[in-house]
């Protein structure tokens, strides 16, 4: 996980959380979006966790926690650059795109954009900056996978592309948003 530096300096503690059961997540539950997971596979498998912290957040060494995409060799590879693909906007849309084991493809592209707005919007924060009143995004977003003495235990123990977990990080209100999915057969009820 993407370590800070303390609050205060020589502090040699870590950051402390706290689970926030009370921050919901409308995109992940509404009747729409979770039509569409349940055609995608993902429906029940899918879930998104807030946790507050309790010290300053300073980013270090982000490029170590950004995943490349795999590459593809496909004749439309480049139509997007490298740099896009590292996006969170554009990984959650091939995220959702991919879709679960059983996962049923839509034949058009708009559920896909529009779902992926939704949840992006409620995962990511922003602020207008007070001189130029540009919209900035706020929040740090890291891919995290966790191993033990056996292997990769977080997010799941087998390692897929479709297994993943991002710590979305809100260094002003001090949230962690985790969103995280497990490859496999999503609820179909």
């Amino acid at each position: 996980m993407a370590a800070g530096e303390p609050g205060e300096p020589g502090d040699q503690g870590g950051y402390g959380f706290r689970f926030l059961p009370q921050k919901t997540f409308a995109s992940l539950s509404s009747q729409e979006s979770t039509g569409r997971l349940r055609q995608w596979s993902m429906l029940g498998r899918i879930q998104a966790q807030a946790f507050g912290f309790d010290q300053v957040f300073r980013a270090y060494r982000k490029d170590d926690f950004v995943m490349v995409l795999l590459l593809e060799d496909s004749e439309k590879y480049e139509i997007f650059s490298q740099p896009d693909r590292e996006e969170f906007l554009f990984c959650l849309f091939k995220h959702l795109c991919l879709g679960g084991a059983l996962c049923q493809y839509e034949d058009v592209i708009n559920p896909y954009l529009e779902t992926t707005k939704l949840i992006y919007k409620d995962l990511v924060s922003v602020r207008k900056h007070p001189q130029t009143k540009e919209i900035q995004i706020t929040s740090f977003i890291f891919k995290v996978t966790a191993y033990d003495s056996v292997g990769m235990c977080y997010p799941s123990r087998k390692s897929h592309e479709q297994t993943f977990s991002y710590f979305i990080v809100d260094p002003i209100m001090r949230h962690i948003h985790v969103l995280y999915h497990c490859y496999g057969v999503g609820d179909m009820s």
